[in-house]
């Protein structure tokens, strides 16, 4: 019995270790993950990694080949146009309520997390900006004073974690969602609850846009057949705080 629950714990750190490089960009699209490696680097067999990536293959962001073994999936975008239309409903919710319920020290650790994401850019440490990026969202959401919000948004980020991988596969994007990130603070910082939530949704539709631009330069396809375009922010970006 110790030994299975040993093998279930380390199995549960190999499943996260790896989830948490493929949102943070460290394993790309495409990229083959080792199973003797991770083993290595986590100082355990390769039973239990292997037990970890049959269940990233099961949710989708692993798959694997015989005689190939494990790499990261490519992006599945009529699958990611529907989990973008539900972030953009749960997320730029929570930026709504946060303009009205942030503390001064939640605005302050956004503020501490943007200072750090600039040095990052400036070193160009694409993983290091994606897992600052990664923590600016999480304290926002938290900020939201609603906990079955903030479980929901982390629900759908676990079904689809590459989302922050982005500044790794276009470091050019760094320094719009810098700016984007500043006009949020702002909104926050003015308690404009309805301004928070339209900078949350240009935020996200210009993080889109860039994915779709990959696509049309990758595939030749700007748009999934069938589907209308969600990244649309009514009144334009610069209309966002007035």
């Amino acid at each position: 019995m110790e030994q299975i629950i040993r093998f279930d714990t380390k199995s549960r750190i190999a499943y996260g270790m790896i989830k948490n490089a493929i949102a943070d960009g460290r394993y790309l699209p495409g990229e083959k993950i080792g199973i003797s490696q991770i083993a290595r680097e986590l100082s355990t067999s390769d039973i239990p990694v292997r037990e970890a990536m049959q269940r990233l293959e099961a949710e989708g962001l692993l798959e694997y080949t015989p005689h190939v073994g494990f790499r990261v999936t490519r992006p599945d975008f009529g699958h990611y146009v529907q989990m973008f239309e539900v972030r953009q409903l749960l997320e730029s919710e929570a930026a709504k309520r946060a303009a009205t319920r942030i503390s001064a020290s939640a605005l302050a650790e956004l503020k501490r997390l943007h200072s750090e994401m600039a040095v990052a850019m400036q070193e160009g440490a694409m993983q290091a900006f994606s897992q600052l990026n990664r923590q600016f969202h999480a304290v926002l959401f938290e900020a939201s004073d609603n906990p079955v919000l903030v479980r929901e948004i982390e629900h759908v980020g676990s079904i689809y974690p590459r989302t922050h991988a982005i500044f790794v596969m276009f470091p050019q994007r760094t320094q719009s969602a810098m700016r984007e990130h500043a006009v949020i603070i702002r909104c926050l910082e003015r308690r404009d609850a309805a301004a928070a939530k339209r900078a949350y949704l240009a935020h996200m539709a210009a993080g889109y846009r860039m994915l779709l631009k990959y696509r049309g330069e990758t595939t030749g396809q700007t748009w999934p057949a069938g589907t209308n375009d969600p990244a649309v922010v009514p009144g334009g970006y610069d209309d966002v705080i007035g």
